[in-house]
Formats: structure tokens, C-alpha cells, sequence
């Protein structure tokens, strides 16, 4: 990579810099002072435009824009931690929200996701039922879009714990959008039912509870149901807690949640189904246009889940990138779908999953095109097994220290696990798109249930089977900084294979 030809890097850098710190030192950051300063610098900016005569002038202009670009990314993300905090309620013992997505059942209470008239949420666990009636309906009898009113106790702004085992949580909780959470006793909280048409959101949560019921009536239910319907509907609920250790162990835990790898996978779906290749190369914008049109509807009728919403973007984005360029993948189209996002939610940076999807796009397109360019064989079939390989050997090595950062623990048997499930992930989501196609007709749905059933109980008995195998996974939990020097000698690694001369096989 030449970093002059790729300027759009040597901006995005500082300017996720400048989000880094100011995470750091949020306390002392003041959002009208960084505004104040963005504006001077830009117009510093605009009095140094490079001349065509002159080259000193280009080096400050850099210098400068580098500078912008830090005190924008620090300008972003102070707004954003202002705008969720400023939503906590000063009435600590009162709170009302509309009901966002079903509620979650936990060991003694219920938590909901409440959406306040500021537009930040609050997580209320509440106290059994308040009546009778409601208890012996599934879900409370709550849908999306119900009003919530409660006279809660334990009011816990998330962006304040002194706390340090809950402090992981409560980050994981503020960085979604959530500024306090609190507790309804018994008989403390009453529902007020939606009134009027339900939302956009609030359809897309009934439909997904819909396609859930019509999965488990037809027969998709058990161990093997919860798995297709993690992959398929994003819906986890019904995971049990061996099956989500099993997969995390083994380091395939990325395919029970919707997320890139999910999406990568219905975009080259969706390129065969719209004959993508027979388009030609002016008119493929097309082709991509419609692919994005069923990205976005897919993403609606499974609910509109956060990581499926932020995989869609990262993809539409690459698609339109695409469309005005030869080049299926590259590193500038990923640094630009980087940035936007960034520009959408500055907290997409502290995801684990916005961090492992880009880790891997970045991966793919430095060191994956030029070794499957490099190195491919001539016949079709050898092709496609060593494209598997260098994807996955890459994407396993390289997200290898985010992993054990976030999770304590090194799968050592990553690739191994991932090669093993590769075609099994395939049939899954080629088998559920070809069930409900076939929906109306028994026979062909009939066997395409027994199908999904055998195929995601063949997947589940090879990742326990490889989680119980000896050094599995190690315990292994790095600090931030110890997990980026870990990616200095990857880097290295990745340079020199992709520019080691060597003759095409």
C-alpha cells in the first residue's frame, strides 16, 4: 500500500485518534471549545490550499488537515457521550418510555429497553407481573410500542459505576445508547397499549416474532431451530449457555449473530440471484442497486438489530463504492465506509463486532486479493479451496488479539473450527432462503426442514466435539496496548508474504 496514493487513510487515522482520546480524557473535553477549534483549523485550512508552484506549502496543508481531522473525530464522539448523558432522568425514582423490542426474561425479573421522548433508552428490569392475566401471557403481554410508566428504585446512570466488575456492562450499555438503568418492584410499573399505527421498528419486531412462530410450527425448533434462527432472524433467545461457550470457545461464536460475515454471505446469494456477472461492467451499479434495496429489507424484516443495521451499512456503502469501480474490494473503499460510520455513531468504534467485521475487510483487502492473485492455482476447484483458506487463515489470525482482548481467552483451534462449519454456515443460509421460497409447497419445505434441522445439528456436534478437545481455547487476556503491538509483527507477516517474489503456481 502506497500511503500517498491513499490520502483518505492518513485522515481517518488521526481523526479515530482523536475519538481514542477523547474517550480518555471525556471529563476535560467541552464540546464548544472543540467546535471553536474545528473552525479556526478549518479556516487555516482554506488560507493554506496547496500551489502548484510549491511543495512546503502541500506539507503544512497535510499537517493542518491531520490536525482537523483529530479535533473533528474528538468533537464527534464528546457530542455523542453529551447527548446520552444528558438523557438520564432527574426524576430518580420515576421513569416512562415506549417499549422498544420484546422483553428479555431474566433469573428473577424482566429487563426492558425503553426508548425516552429525548431518544436515549433506558434498561428497566421489573418486578413480576402486575397481574394475573398478564403473567400467564408469554412476554407480559408486552409488544413494541407500549408505553411503560414506573416508580423505580436503584436509578444507575451507566456512564457512573464505582463498581469495577459491573463496569464492563455498564460500557457496553452506554456505548448502545443506554444512559441509566433501574429497577420496578412489584405492582410499581403499569403499561399504557400502544395506540395508532406501530412504527416502522415496531413492525419489523412483529414480523420477526412472526417468521419465529412459523419456523417452530413448522418444525425448526429444538437445539437445531434456535441455531438456524440465530443465523437466519438474528433472535438468540433460545441459545442455551453451552451452546453459546461451545461456539466461543471453538472461535466460530461470530456465526450465531447477524453481522458481516452473515451479510457477506446473502450479498454473494443475492449477486447470483440478480446475475450480477451477466451485467455489464457500466450497468453492474444495477445490480448492486438491488442488492442493496434486499439488503435493507432483509435487515427490516429481521428486526433491525444493531449488528445486522451497522453490517448492512458497512456493505450498502462497499456496494456503491463498487459500482464506480473495477476493483471488487480495496482498502480505500473500506476506509471510506470506515469514516462514514464513524460519522453515523462514533461509538460504532468501541463495538466488538464493528471491530472484528473491519479488522477483517481490512485484512482481506491488503493481504487476501494480492495472495489469491499471487498465488492461484489454475484449476477451479483447487481455486476455490485455497480462496477459503487464505480468507480464513487471515480473518482467524488477524482478529486472533481483538478476541482474546474482549473475551480473556485465545481459541486455538480457530481456523480449524471455521474451516470445519464453512460449508455447513453455507447450507444453513442457502437451505433457509430456499425454505421460505418453497414455503408453499409441503413437500419440497417438508424436506428442507429435515434438511436445515440435520445440517445445524451436524454443525453443533463438530463445534462441541472441538471446544472439549485439549488447549481448545487458553485463557489469554491483553490490554489495549498489548493487543495493537500484537499487530505489528501480523502487519509484518502480511507485507512480506504479499511482496515476496515468488512464481505463480
Amino acid at each position: 500500500m502506497n500511503w500517498q496514493n491513499n490520502p483518505l487513510i492518513r485522515l481517518v487515522i488521526p481523526f479515530t485518534l482523536g475519538m481514542v482520546g477523547a474517550n480518555l480524557f471525556i471529563c476535560h473535553m467541552d464540546r464548544t471549545v472543540l467546535f471553536i477549534l474545528c473552525c479556526a483549523v478549518l479556516a487555516l485550512l482554506f488560507f493554506l490550499i496547496p500551489q502548484q508552484e510549491g511543495t512546503y506549502k502541500d506539507y503544512k496543508f497535510g499537517v493542518v488537515a491531520m490536525i482537523f481531522a483529530f479535533l473533528v473525530g474528538m468533537t464527534l464522539y464528546t457530542g455523542k457521550h453529551h447527548s446520552i448523558t444528558q438523557g438520564i432522568p432527574q426524576d430518580s425514582t420515576f421513569c416512562k418510555g415506549i417499549l422498544t423490542e420484546m422483553p428479555v426474561e431474566k433469573a428473577r425479573s424482566w429487563a426492558l429497553n425503553l426508548a425516552q421522548e429525548n431518544g436515549t433508552h433506558i434498561l428497566l428490569y421489573i418486578g413480576s407481573p402486575t397481574t394475573p392475566e398478564m403473567e400467564a401471557r408469554k412476554g407480559l403481554g408486552l409488544s413494541p410500542g407500549d408505553t411503560i410508566l414506573a416508580h423505580v428504585i436503584h436509578l444507575n446512570p451507566t456512564d457512573q459505576t464505582e463498581d469495577e466488575t459491573f463496569r464492563p456492562f455498564y460500557n457496553y450499555l452506554f456505548s448502545n445508547g443506554i444512559c441509566a438503568t433501574c429497577y420496578a418492584p412489584r405492582g410499581q410499573w403499569t403499561v399504557r397499549p400502544r395506540q395508532g399505527k406501530p412504527s416502522l421498528l415496531q413492525q419489523a419486531k412483529s414480523i420477526q416474532e412472526k417468521m419465529h412462530r412459523i419456523y417452530d410450527d413448522r418444525g425448526i425448533n429444538g437445539e437445531a431451530g434456535s441455531i438456524v434462527e440465530a443465523m437466519t432472524l438474528g433472535r438468540k433467545a433460545d441459545l442455551s449457555p453451552t451452546t453459546r461457550q461451545a461456539y466461543a470457545t471453538s472461535g466460530v461464536s461470530h456465526v450465531l449473530a447477524l453481522s458481516g460475515f452473515h451479510v457477506g454471505i446473502i450479498v454473494l446469494m443475492l449477486h447470483v440471484l440478480f446475475l450480477h456477472r451477466l451485467f455489464p461492467l457500466r450497468w453492474r451499479w444495477v445490480s448492486n442497486l438491488l442488492v442493496i434495496i434486499a439488503l435493507w429489507s432483509y435487515a427490516l424484516i429481521t428486526g433491525m438489530s444493531p449488528s445486522l443495521v451497522r453490517a448492512t451499512l458497512m456493505f450498502t456503502i462497499l456496494l456503491l463504492c463498487q459500482s464506480f469501480s473495477q476493483k471488487p474490494l480495496s482498502i480505500d473503499s473500506c476506509t471510506l465506509t470506515f469514516f462514514i460510520m464513524l460519522c453515523v455513531n462514533p461509538f460504532y468504534l468501541q463495538n466488538i463486532g464493528f471491530q472484528l467485521s473491519f479488522v477483517s475487510v481490512g485484512c482481506i483487502a491488503l493481504y487476501g486479493s494480492p495472495l489469491l492473485r499471487r498465488y492461484m492455482p489454475s484449476h477451479f476447484i483447487l481455486r476455490l479451496l485455497w480462496g477459503i483458506l487464505v480468507i480464513t487463515l487471515l480473518c482467524s489470525l488477524f482478529t486472533a488479539p481483538l478476541v482474546a482482548h474482549h473475551f480473556g481467552c485465545l481459541p486455538l483451534l480457530s481456523l480449524v473450527s471455521n474451516l470445519a462449519i464453512f460449508l455447513f454456515v453455507h447450507l444453513v443460509m442457502y437451505g433457509s432462503l430456499l425454505w421460505w421460497l418453497f414455503f408453499w409447497c409441503d413437500p419440497i419445505n417438508s424436506i428442507l426442514t429435515d434438511l436445515l434441522n440435520w445440517t445445524a445439528d451436524t454443525m453443533n456436534s463438530i463445534t462441541h466435539t472441538i471446544a472439549t478437545l485439549p488447549y481448545a481455547s487458553i485463557e489469554w487476556h491483553p490490554n489495549a496496548l498489548t493487543t495493537l503491538l500484537c499487530y505489528i509483527p501480523l502487519l509484518i507477516l502480511g507485507y512480506f508474504i504479499t511482496h515476496f517474489k515468488n512464481e505463480r503456481l
